[in-house]
């Protein structure tokens, strides 16, 4: 995310210098157009290649730079995250031809300032780049509205993967430890129920049930008429499922190894 000097840097100064790096693309011709028109915006230069990007942001201040995600020689997010280790890094929006799920999680990992699709307006396109002053991130409500949702399911699967890994290993405090050694510990084993890891807690009873059957291949209109609730009613759980799994789809969800859920009666 940006930092607060980077923040600092782009709100003082009057004009946001802008560097834009792609191959011959028709969008990012136009960009330079219209923020070479519009006040408060000085592009600096264009490039073609990762390299020179890199080069002229080592020997030129800038402030914001507009990556095309098509560029040939390079990984954009690896130039992401490189272009963050600078010692004044700029501002890094990614200019990509529609909302790619996974390129848009990695990018906001990498320290990303923005990312833009290449049919957004143009004048949206200019109050996004004008909200880096104030720190905001360089994204349209569609993108921002895909952004929060990849980051919550981001944060709920890997709370799934720390609580399974925690579960699984047991750690022991050092009060565990010097009870384990003193007799009457020894002498009251752990229960089985104490020592089984706790399979998804965070999944009500009626959402268990639900991916459980997701799990048999069932849809939702035969899920809805399994447990007899609507099939919109399915949906929102299937929703809240995905999410709080950290799934993308419903196979990856029905794929989750560390979850048996509850018996539901009639499935014979």
């Amino acid at each position: 995310m940006p930092s607060q000097e980077r923040q600092q840097l782009s709100f003082y100064r009057r004009t946001q210098r802008v560097v834009i790096a792609h191959e011959a693309d028709i969008f990012c011709r136009g960009l330079h157009s219209l923020l070479a028109t519009s006040e408060g915006f000085e592009v600096l230069a264009e490039v073609n290649s990762c390299t020179a990007l890199l080069e002229i942001v080592a020997t030129t201040t800038v402030d914001t730079v507009l990556i095309d995600c098509m560029l040939a020689d390079g990984d954009c997010i690896e130039l992401t995250r490189r272009l963050n280790e600078a010692p004044s890094p700029p501002h890094v929006v990614l200019l990509a031809s529609r909302v790619n799920d996974e390129l848009l999680l990695r990018a906001l990992l990498n320290g990303a300032s923005g990312y833009l699709t290449k049919d957004t307006p143009g004048h949206q396109v200019l109050a996004c780049l004008e909200g880096l002053r104030k720190g905001e991130l360089a994204l349209t409500p569609h993108v921002a509205s895909a952004a929060i949702r990849l980051l919550t399911w981001e944060c709920y699967r890997l709370a799934a993967t720390l609580s399974a890994t925690t579960s699984s290993t047991g750690p022991a405090t050092a009060m565990d430890q010097t009870q384990a050694g003193s007799p009457q510990h020894r002498s009251e084993p752990a229960s089985t129920e104490s020592r089984r890891p706790a399979a998804l807690p965070h999944l009500t009873e009626q959402e268990q049930k639900i991916l459980r059957l997701l799990r048999l291949g069932l849809s939702n209109k035969q899920i809805a008429a399994r447990l007899s609730i609507s099939p919109y009613t399915v949906g929102k759980h299937v929703q809240h499922i995905l999410r709080k799994l950290g799934a993308s789809n419903r196979t990856q969800a029905a794929s989750h190894t560390s979850f048996e859920g509850p018996q539901v009666g009639d499935e014979q």
